[in-house]
């Protein structure tokens, strides 16, 4: 069991679910869809001979009223030896990156489509400042995603605007579209969302 102090400290942390969080609550406007945490869509209890694959984890997806749908890999803070550790900042591309091809719609034991759903791609990196130096700038000025960073107050800046998605598949963007009914399992009136709520909120009532 925890003692007090290891209570404390643990309820403070900028997480990946308070990152979660702190997006869908301040960044995302009310009329998008959101879902968290897909790696895959699979329903044994129905008929369907298609599914969803997510690999890497897609930790958030945005589907706006517009038919826009981003997808946001978070890298929040961790524990190491009882300190607050904030990311790198090339924490997560590789999985960012990935994104761009993401999800595999996976039929007939084989992909259904040759690209990915997502109009745009962001990598979310916990900080406890807004800095981005001019040489990291560099390094993500050649590649196709976006960068937010967000601040233990639950702010966010835009400091790269994400470009669109070069290996975007429009069959496979309408087919998700078509079948967002299938992730409610990760939707905001899921288990998934419930905890990463319940999180995120004890999280900044201890701000107060």
């Amino acid at each position: 069991m925890l003692n007090p102090q290891q209570q404390k400290v643990r309820k403070i942390i900028f997480s990946e679910d308070v990152l979660s969080y702190c997006l869908y609550r301040n960044c995302i406007p009310n009329e998008s869809r959101i879902f968290f945490k897909i790696s895959h869509n699979i329903d044994i209890k129905t008929n369907r001979i298609w599914s969803y694959w997510c690999s890497p984890e897609v930790d958030l997806i945005e589907v706006m009223k517009n038919n826009t749908i981003t997808g946001y890999e978070l890298k929040g803070a961790r524990l190491r030896k009882g300190t607050e550790e904030f990311p790198a900042f090339y924490d997560g591309i590789g999985q960012a990156i990935a994104y761009l091809n993401l999800p595999f719609v996976y039929e007939n034991n084989q992909f259904k489509f040759g690209g990915g759903v997502f109009d745009f791609v962001y990598v979310v990196y916990a900080r406890n400042k807004i800095e981005f130096p001019e040489h990291e700038k560099k390094i993500f000025n050649l590649l196709p995603i976006g960068v937010i960073l967000a601040l233990p107050d639950g702010k966010f800046e835009k400091v790269k605007e994400a470009p669109k998605n070069p290996l975007q598949n429009r069959e496979a963007k309408e087919h998700f579209l078509n079948n967002l009914d299938t992730l409610k399992r990760h939707s905001t009136n899921s288990r998934i969302f419930r905890k990463i709520k319940e999180t995120g909120e004890r999280y900044f009532s201890n701000l107060k």
